[in-house]
């Protein structure tokens, strides 16, 4: 089953800027959930999605290797969010318009796949953040209700 994601969620995930698109109070990250969440088959915890991001990046890059060219041109998303110091949403909106400009064979959208289960590693959110800190000292849990958000 594929899902469409924007440019800018598929390239937060293969440049590591955060470049989805935000709206109401949402800074954009939720598209990257989704996306890499989408991709894998899990859920992501925050301190899971780099580890996420480096395991569906290679097959991003596989199926549209198009999306490399962005890569090459990350000083330009600079000069654009400094052009627009009040806006730096708007930065991101002309970089990606130049982008497509640019390269015609870069879309808009972007039709997304699964990865095979093989190339995703399912590890417990909790054991895995354990084991980056080295220890569960001082570790504390809230469960929040859940989300109306539509």
């Amino acid at each position: 089953m594929k899902r469409v994601f924007s440019l800018g969620t598929v390239l937060s995930v293969t440049t590591g800027r955060l470049l989805s698109p935000a709206k109401r109070g949402d800074n954009g990250i939720r598209h990257c959930y989704e996306l890499l969440g989408h991709m894998t088959g899990e859920a992501p915890c925050t301190h899971q999605l780099s580890r996420f991001a480096e395991e569906c990046k290679p097959w991003l890059f596989r199926w549209f290797p198009e999306l490399r060219k962005a890569s090459v041109c990350l000083d330009e998303l600079d000069t654009w969010i400094k052009c627009a110091a009040n806006c730096p949403e708007e930065g991101v909106k002309m970089w990606l318009t130049e982008l497509r400009i640019m390269f015609p064979d870069i879309k808009e959208n972007y039709a997304i796949g699964q990865i095979p289960r093989d190339d995703h590693t399912a590890k417990n959110p909790y054991d895995e953040f354990v084991a980056e800190r080295g220890t569960d000292e001082n570790i504390i849990i809230v469960e929040l209700p859940e989300s109306k958000d539509p």
